[in-house]
């Protein structure tokens, strides 16, 4: 059993952030394979996504395009995170449905800290109430 902030950040941090590095250092257009891995998608599916949605050549722009609808739980946790706006406050069903925990164990955790929204900066506190099997989460 670990928490949800320990599975976050050696999981998923990292993956944000290389993607965050690679953004800002990679010169356009990016490398087809470079994208795939970060996106933690097959290259196969990256380039039926590139085929469907008509794309030449990956910019930042369709970088991010492709992030939101590709399969891979990166990919959806990206989807859900900007289909809730990317606010400054999250409730506690935002947090829910943007990182696929249940309702309840998010809510058992906010209960614990005494609130009911978090700012980004302030969900590792919440996440660090979360407990998750190795087999409830994987990314």
């Amino acid at each position: 059993m670990q928490t949800f902030l320990e599975f976050y950040q050696r999981e998923i941090q990292p993956k944000i952030a290389a993607i965050d590095v690679f953004l800002k250092t990679e010169p356009q257009p990016y490398d087809q394979e470079q994208v795939s891995n970060l996106l933690c998608l097959s290259t196969t599916e990256l380039l039926e996504l590139m085929e469907r949605e008509k794309i030449a050549i990956i910019t930042k722009g369709m970088f991010l395009h492709l992030m939101q609808i590709g399969s891979s739980p990166l990919c959806k946790m990206f989807r859900r995170e900007v289909s809730c706006g990317m606010s400054a406050v999250y409730s506690l069903q935002e947090i829910s449905y943007i990182y696929d925990l249940a309702q309840k164990d998010v809510e058992e955790a906010a209960d614990k800290i005494g609130k009911s929204q978090f700012s980004s900066a302030e969900l590792p506190s919440l996440f660090g109430e979360i407990f998750i099997s190795d087999k409830q989460y994987r990314l």
